[in-house]
């Protein structure tokens, strides 16, 4: 019962972490809230092996990103193509990221989302699982490909 109770009250904390990444790989309300019951599903699942190694927040935002490919393998879904914070731009600089976004592979775009949503590169190391330096390049990697589409006019 007290287990019950504590994954409830970080679910409460953090489930605005859940939304925003649901936000971002889904287009439709009802794709989103069907991940949303997935994610938590698998979090309640995994909970009793969460260790502490690693802030709850990031173990959460590990889970749910491998339910959201998961759920993208399994399922044929309509992208979202921009986190919502992202929005508040000028409608060409929205439309500009939307394409760009919509370019990259779903595990390169957690990488950008988590980088422009101001995580450090050894906490997407994290909840990557994977190392600093693979982070950098990485994101490197993005950084270039989205320079040569502007470059060439695609964008």
């Amino acid at each position: 019962m007290a287990n019950r109770k504590k994954f409830l009250q970080q679910l409460h904390q953090h489930q605005g972490l859940i939304h925003s990444l649901c936000r971002s790989y889904f287009a439709n309300t009802e794709d989103r809230e069907d991940a949303f019951q997935e994610i938590v599903l698998q979090l309640w699942k995994s909970y009793p092996s969460f260790r502490g190694d690693s802030a709850i927040s990031t173990w959460m935002y590990r889970v749910a990103l491998q339910t959201i490919f998961n759920l993208l393998r399994q399922h044929q879904f309509t992208f979202a193509t921009l986190p919502e914070q992202l929005s508040e731009h000028n409608s060409k600089d929205t439309e500009t990221i939307r394409i760009a976004l919509s370019v990259l592979n779903p595990k390169d775009r957690a990488l950008l989302i988590l980088y422009l949503e101001g995580y450090q590169y050894r906490e997407i190391a994290e909840i990557n699982l994977t190392t600093v330096t693979n982070v950098s390049t990485r994101l490197n990697r993005i950084r270039q490909k989205l320079r040569s589409l502007f470059q060439s006019e695609m964008i």
